[in-house]
């Protein structure tokens, strides 16, 4: 007899369809934003296949639903306008956009994982890049 994982609960209450629409929403403002929009836009050539990912990744976080293959911090590093600066803006602009997007508890409990997500990147990047012998950026 198979050995059957019972399947994690959802991390807090938000549907399927209100991630797509905050997905949606955050990078509609990401394109419009006078430092991350260039970044984006040089990376990015066909947005509702980002979304798309991004949705699944999300889902997969929260929902736990299957579906998302990739290694967000290998895609960043690969890209190299991508600077550790740019994530309090990113992450500045996401809150912002779950405060409208969603109800509060769901608003906060989203940005809290997306900060989590995107400070452990950010320290990624900056270590993955530092010159030979600098000393480590701790959290």
């Amino acid at each position: 007899m198979a050995d059957v994982q019972p399947q994690r609960p959802q991390m807090f209450e938000i549907t399927a369809a209100e991630i797509s629409r905050l997905v949606a929403r955050f990078y509609a403002r990401i394109r419009a934003h006078e430092v991350l929009g260039p970044v984006f836009g040089a990376a990015i050539t066909d947005w509702p296949a980002h979304e798309a990912k991004i949705e699944a990744f999300w889902r997969g976080a929260i929902l736990r639903e299957p579906g998302y293959a990739g290694n967000p911090m290998q895609i960043h590093l690969a890209n190299a306008a991508v600077k550790p600066e740019h994530f309090p803006l990113w992450l500045e602009l996401f809150r912002d956009t779950a405060n409208r997007e969603l109800k509060p508890e769901a608003a906060a409990a989203f940005a809290s994982l997306a900060d989590r997500i995107g400070n452990g990147l950010s320290y990624g990047i900056e270590n993955f890049r530092r010159p030979e012998g600098a000393p480590p950026v701790l959290a």
